[in-house]
């Protein structure tokens, strides 16, 4: 992998943040008090995968070694998982920001994963006036979430926080918001069926500017990506709002229909030094992040050609060729690229030059499969990663 976009980036402020809230808690200094953490990163990572509760999350943001967890080992994934579900609908799809004041709602904001880098994200662009509203049900998630924002964004932009319930529509701040991202907390909401995540989304619209953004991001578990799959389909089935991603059109997704695969990212990224020296203990693969999203929004996009495919599985080395699976117009389809007479070192560099979520396009009819007997007949629409 090449050079790193410096939008991928997880700022070097969030990081300063959360370790000095780690030595203020420890009262130890640098890698004293993230050893001294390590164990509540555990504890938090087993909630979050082998301890998964059946039916309500605990509010591990009012412990504030958990919280301190959190902020040094999970916030820094999810940071960054929503800068590149931001980086596809602003690039991949063109989505443009509104004329500022850019108003944001985060809604189960914790202490501001998603919503605080969203509000960099758009700062890093160049938005003058931001307006970051959070609500969550953890007064303490909150009580990090404005000097965690104020370290970030600095003290130019407003922030206000709610205590609230993200799917209790009552407890949510008065609109239009431009913006409204809901980060990893449909799992949370475990007792809502269909219907009634139907009407939430209906909620958000409801609270959004015409041509605002309804951004859903969360865990790339296949029981969270299918459910927010299935959600998002029937939002796009029934036109409540259009769909901008990652599906490029309203199909339904064809990977639900095998009951084997599902939708979601996988992305590289630059691991935050206190996070990998965290992780030295804990061996979890952080190579790369992963995570599902939905994006709605009815303002008016340049649409992709017919011929634009997404990747959506990993690309395979295979003796003589690449081998990888797009969705196009809702069909999925392999791909095959022969890479014949060319060197093995050079064939990884092909292999990298492609992430699963990236876009291509090639000029063969399209059929279940494809078979490309030259590698320049694969053509990049658009990819997260900057390239050699």
């Amino acid at each position: 992998m090449s050079g790193t976009n410096p939008l991928n980036q997880y700022p070097e402020s969030a990081e300063d943040y959360w370790l000095n809230f780690a030595e203020q808690l420890t009262g130890l200094k640098d890698d004293e008090a993230l050893e001294k953490m390590t164990p509540a990163v555990a504890r938090l990572s087993d909630l979050f995968t082998v301890d998964r509760p059946e039916k309500k999350f605990p509010d591990y943001f009012s412990d504030n070694e958990l919280l301190s967890a959190y902020g040094l080992f999970f916030l820094p994934q999810s940071f960054v998982r929503t800068t590149y579900a931001l980086r596809f609908i602003t690039e991949a799809r063109q989505w443009k920001a509104p004329a500022s004041p850019l108003r944001i709602l985060d809604l189960g904001s914790g202490p501001g994963s998603c919503g605080v880098a969203c509000a960099h994200y758009f700062k890093e662009l160049g938005v003058k006036e931001l307006e970051l509203n959070a609500l969550d049900h953890s007064a303490t998630a909150l009580a990090a979430l404005e000097p965690f924002a104020e370290a970030v964004l600095g003290n130019e932009y407003s922030v206000k926080t709610r205590i609230g319930d993200a799917h209790r529509t009552d407890t949510w701040p008065e609109g239009p918001f431009d913006i409204i991202i809901a980060g990893f907390v449909l799992n949370e909401m475990k007792s809502l069926n269909q219907p009634a995540l139907v009407e939430w989304v209906e909620s958000m619209k409801d609270r959004l500017t015409p041509e605002g953004l309804i951004l859903i991001l969360e865990p790339a578990l296949k029981i969270t990506s299918q459910r927010l799959q299935k959600l998002s389909d029937e939002i796009a089935a029934h036109e409540i709002v259009t769909r901008i991603g990652p599906e490029l059109d309203a199909h339904p997704c064809p990977q639900l229909a095998d009951g084997v695969h599902w939708s979601h990212e996988v992305r590289h990224w630059q691991i935050p030094s206190t996070t990998e020296f965290i992780n030295r203990k804990l061996h979890r693969d952080l190579r790369d992040v992963r995570f599902s999203f939905a994006a709605f929004s009815d303002q008016t996009i340049p649409r992709l050609e017919s011929s634009a495919i997404r990747i959506v599985s990993d690309i395979q080395i295979i003796k003589g060729l690449l081998r990888f699976i797009g969705v196009q117009n809702g069909q999925l389809q392999t791909i095959e690229v022969s890479t014949r007479g060319i060197s093995k070192h050079d064939v990884k560099l092909l292999a990298a030059k492609f992430e699963r979520g990236d876009i291509v396009s090639h000029s063969q009819p399209s059929a279940p499969k494809v078979r490309l007997t030259d590698s320049t007949d694969l053509k990049i629409v658009w990819a997260a990663q900057p390239r050699n």
